[in-house]
């Protein structure tokens, strides 16, 4: 069985949460796919910075977008292709599953074969290093 980890962005939770009320559920609103949902939100990109007395400095900086992490059980709904993001792998959350992060790692790169992540440096070879 497929599983697969994608990451999304939305405009704002008002619109994650219409796309997540359109996944399979049964009649009291539980999850009835084989898909598993994680709320990020609106994730920090730079922490605040503080005084030694605790003063904030400078304030935090948030992404504008909304982030909705899903562990798919088989295939991703189509209808989620439009909000669908790539960030390094595997951004700030992933799931356990090594099948369901190897997978993204793969189509990552697939998707991005120049990329450092894709391509790292090779290490430095132990013979032309300087040891003291």
């Amino acid at each position: 069985m497929t599983r697969l980890t994608r990451k999304y962005e939305f405009v704002d939770q008002a619109a994650a949460d219409a796309a997540i009320a359109l996944l399979p559920q049964d009649e009291e609103g539980n999850p009835t796919g084989e898909h598993l949902v994680t709320i990020l939100g609106f994730i920090l990109l730079v922490p605040a910075t503080y005084d030694d007395e605790g003063n904030e400095l400078t304030p935090p900086v948030y992404s504008d977008k909304y982030a909705v992490d899903i562990y798919w059980g088989s295939e991703a709904l189509e209808s989620w292709e439009p909000y669908i993001v790539w960030p390094l792998p595997m951004g700030v959350h992933t799931y356990g599953s090594s099948s369901s992060r190897n997978e993204y790692e793969a189509t990552y790169c697939g998707l991005f074969p120049e990329s450092e992540y894709c391509n790292p440096p090779l290490p430095p070879d132990p013979e032309e290093l300087e040891l003291p």
